[in-house]
């Protein structure tokens, strides 16, 4: 089955959303830009969405399923 996965990373000062050929947004906070990752989620059409999300260390975090 197709998944989509988005991960929230934090790039230079900025936190953005990333995915398969797929850089979205500059938000000053993590928190702002997992909002903005669950919104585009919320529009997969039905398929699952995995969040990856990094933490204040730069470590990438088990994935969140999204239904």
């Amino acid at each position: 089955m197709v998944e989509i996965h988005y991960g929230v990373v934090r790039l230079g000062g900025v936190w953005t959303i990333i995915g398969k050929a797929l850089r979205f947004g500059h938000f000053r906070s993590k928190a702002a830009a997992e909002r903005a990752a669950r919104r585009l989620a919320s529009l997969s059409a039905g398929l699952p969405v995995q969040l990856h999300i990094q933490d204040e260390t730069g470590q990438l975090q088990p994935p969140l399923k999204l239904d």
